[in-house]
């Protein structure tokens, strides 16, 4: 931020030639002697007959800014300096409707206060007292809003209503002191403006995941559908909506949301891979339910190709999982086929059928399990759960092949079994 040089010296003071008491207060000012000068100033305003006098309270203004400005004041003290001048001239133009002094020195001194304070601001939070930094951003916050409410304007700055970096300094500096509902305060007055870009980011994910630790639907919902208008691809907003619904108990309503999600984010790698995840373990985990579940595998076929199609490079997740689940399908279709002992010719036509469909299904598995088996071969070393899938792959080979009847292929997977447990 452009810094203005204090005031302290900088704007001349205009002593009424009676008052004598005000007059040795100049001249302590002018000789830099600002905490004699506090002393004076201070005495002569508890002084009954004086405790209305205007000029005395922009003495008082001009004599704690300045004060402020000393480098020999603890920045402890800096903030009460501060605001006991601020009040100081507001008394000063409440006591003197004509506004003399202030106008003389064309409002300066505000401006200063709102440099001073941001200035002071910064120096607390880098000194880690985050709470005197929130107070001392909140206080040049205030000031600025003065100053634009008066209309009061500078040739040297000019002064908006949302300074957007005194506003993040305020809501980073509420955060740090654990004042989240402050925090929200001013991190909304960003978003409710609109603002965005990618230094915006943190702000929306910051309110999202604060609505949603209060569940605050009404704000969460809002704060949601702007955030994902302005960064779309950010995968937070997601996982929210999705822990949200799983949260509901409701596992229709939780693959409807897979499904809204999926439709607005085709392309999306992790929806589709975890949406596949709730529908692999509705098949074959512990509360798969029995009975007709063609349309079931058909679904989780197709989520799981949306996410191999967009599976990042070096990642195998859903291919690995394609394949298992195409394993089960053949098995189970070749199950059904050898269950069927009837010599009825439509009897007959359906085991032939169920086979067929069987060893077509085996094709479709052995093209991703030997993608996963290619990539895992390439490795230079495997995890844990990659030696756990490198195993089932070519156990899944091996048997397909021995299904079909391919002796060389067969073998050949026989042999990396063997092998595996040496290279593994």
């Amino acid at each position: 931020m452009k810094k203005l040089l204090s005031l302290a010296m900088a704007i001349s003071l205009f002593v009424n030639a009676g008052a004598q008491d005000l007059d040795q207060i100049n001249e302590l000012m002018t000789k830099s002697k600002f905490k004699e000068a506090k002393t004076g100033i201070d005495k002569y305003l508890l002084n009954p007959k004086k405790a209305n006098d205007a000029e005395g309270w922009y003495y008082k203004g001009r004599v704690y800014n300045s004060l402020s400005h000393d480098s020999t004041v603890p920045q402890s003290d800096l903030f009460q300096l501060r605001n006991d001048a601020y009040n100081a001239f507001k008394q000063n133009q409440l006591l003197d409707p004509a506004d003399i002094y202030m106008k003389l020195e064309t409002y300066n001194s505000y401006l200063d206060l709102y440099f001073g304070f941001y200035d002071l601001g910064a120096k607390e939070f880098n000194s880690k007292n985050f709470n005197g930094a929130l107070e001392s951003f909140k206080k040049s916050n205030e000031v600025k809003d003065y100053i634009l409410a008066k209309k009061y304007t500078y040739a040297q700055i000019t002064l908006y209503p949302l300074d957007t970096a005194l506003v993040l300094n305020t809501a980073a500096s509420a955060v740090q002191a654990k004042k989240e509902d402050e925090a929200v305060v001013y991190y909304r007055k960003l978003t409710d403006a609109n603002v965005s870009g990618k230094d915006y980011l943190e702000i929306y994910e910051y309110l999202v995941d604060y609505y949603n630790r209060k569940e605050d639907q009404a704000n969460l919902q809002a704060m949601l559908a702007k955030a994902k208008s302005y960064y779309p691809e950010n995968e937070f907003w997601y996982d929210v909506e999705i822990r949200n619904a799983k949260k509901s108990g409701d596992q229709a309503l939780l693959l409807a949301k897979y499904e809204e999600l999926l439709k607005q984010n085709p392309k999306n790698f992790t929806l589709s891979y975890n949406y596949g995840i709730e529908l692999y373990n509705g098949l074959y985990g512990k509360e798969a339910k029995t009975g007709d579940n063609t349309e079931a595998k058909q679904k989780l076929t197709g989520v799981l190709q949306q996410a191999i199609d967009n599976e990042p490079n070096g990642d195998v997740t859903a291919t690995v999982m394609m394949a298992n689940h195409l394993f089960n399908v053949a098995a189970d279709e070749l199950n059904t086929s050898n269950m069927i002992k009837s010599t009825k010719p439509e009897d007959v036509k359906k085991k032939a059928d169920l086979k067929a469909q069987a060893h077509k299904t085996m094709d479709e598995c052995i093209k991703y399990a030997e993608t996963a088996e290619k990539y895992y071969d390439g490795l230079p070393k495997l995890t844990g759960g990659q030696k756990a899938n490198y195993k089932i792959m070519i156990g899944y080979l091996g048997d397909i092949y021995s299904l079909k009847n391919n002796k060389a292929k067969t073998a050949e997977y026989e042999k990396k079994n063997a092998e595996s447990d040496k290279k593994l």
